[in-house]
Order: C-alpha cells, then structure tokens, then sequence
C-alpha cells in the first residue's frame, strides 16, 4: 500500500480525484497532504517520471489524458515486452513462486468480490510484478512495469464491473497454471488474453464522453 506523498497522489490520480485533463495546483496538493513544497515538487517529477503528470507550457501540471488511439499505441507495447517476459520465463516455476502467486490472486479475488477497488488495484500490480520478475532480465520486467504504471488509469475503469472482473480473476489463475507448467506456448497464450480487455473499455467510455470521431482524432 502507499506510504509516500508521490504513491497518496499516484492513487487519487488512479481513482479520479484527480481527473485526466485536469491542472494539478502546488498548493492545494500542499494542503490536501499536509505536505512542504519541496516534496510535491518531487511527487510531481516522480510522477512524471511514471508517465501520469505532464507539464504544458503556461499551463503547469497536468493530469495525463489519453486518447483510445494513444492506449492502443500503450497495449500494442506492453503485449510484446509481456509476451517477451513470458518466452523468457524459466518453467515451471518454483512452489514457493507459484505458492506466493496464489495466495495474491486469491487476496485480489476476495477484494474484487468485496469491491476494495484499492486493494484491488494494488494486489494487482502485486501479482504482476512478482510475475515479471521471472523472466530473469531486469531491465525487461522494469520496463514492463514502467508501462504498466502508464496504463494504471486504464486498468480501473472497468473494477466495477463484476463480470470483467470475474475474467480478470480468471485469467490470473490460468497465468500461474502454466506458470506451473512446462509450455512456454501457454503462458505467451495466458499473458495476452489477459490485456485486450482494459484497453477496451476505456476506448468504449471515451466514445461515451467525447463521440466516436473524438476518439480518432
């Protein structure tokens, strides 16, 4: 869970308090977290730096907002680097790695059905990056996550929707059954049905917000 002013300010972005698009003011995060200026000043570039703030000339700090054009561009890279890890990944995988996945997949499982979105959204990323990290090139599982920290907006658009997230629970399970198994096929299998779905949604709620010819332009 959070424990910084950048992680706080990550998770109000990721959830809408901050909405894509909108200016984010030194001094009302200053007093929204009881924080110096000097220490929003560094959530800002860390988050930058994460691909969620931008800085636009006589604007200041903004709320990345994504075109479905742009998330496409997003999934298009994040399923060859997870497809990479996936072929790079040692099987099968130890017990206690598949024992340590398990036990986040069911946590994640029962903050879905509870609708903890928080929890939710941090076990997720929880089971992903202990997932990355076995495919025994740092550099790749760093540049997963980085991308994945893009798409966070994404991801929980679609957490209140019981059914999407009954698949989701779903594909994590099928993720460490061949994790536990010998085919490399099968997890390159796995790890992509598992992203085409977020970044669908989120082209569907565009559409919604903007019209169809919006999400083209």
């Amino acid at each position: 869970m959070p424990d910084s002013l950048a992680e706080d300010l990550e998770n109000d972005i990721i959830f809408g308090f901050f909405a894509p698009g909108a200016r984010i003011i030194e001094d009302r995060v200053m007093e929204r977290y009881d924080a110096k200026r000097h220490a929003v000043r560094n959530a800002f570039a860390a988050l930058e730096a994460r691909g969620l703030l931008v800085r636009r000339p006589n604007r200041g700090v903004e709320v990345v907002e994504f075109t479905p054009d742009e998330v496409d561009a997003l999934y298009d890279v994040r399923i060859v680097l997870e497809s990479a890890a996936a072929e790079r990944t040692q099987l099968p995988c130890s017990a206690d790695l598949i024992d340590r996945l398990e036990d986040i997949a069911r946590r994640h499982e029962k903050a879905s059905k509870e609708k903890d979105f928080r929890a939710v959204f941090w076990l997720n990323q929880e089971f992903h990056e202990v997932q990355y990290s076995c495919c025994g090139n740092p550099r790749l599982a760093d540049l997963i996550g980085s991308h994945a920290r893009a798409a966070q907006p994404i991801r929980v658009v679609k957490y209140d929707d019981a059914d999407h997230m009954k698949t989701i629970v779903t594909q994590h399970f099928d993720i460490i059954d061949a994790m536990r198994g010998t085919s490399t096929e099968a997890l390159v299998k796995a790890v992509r049905a598992h992203l085409p779905a977020s970044a669908e949604a989120y082209r569907t709620l565009y559409e919604r917000r903007f019209g169809a010819r919006a999400a083209s332009a």
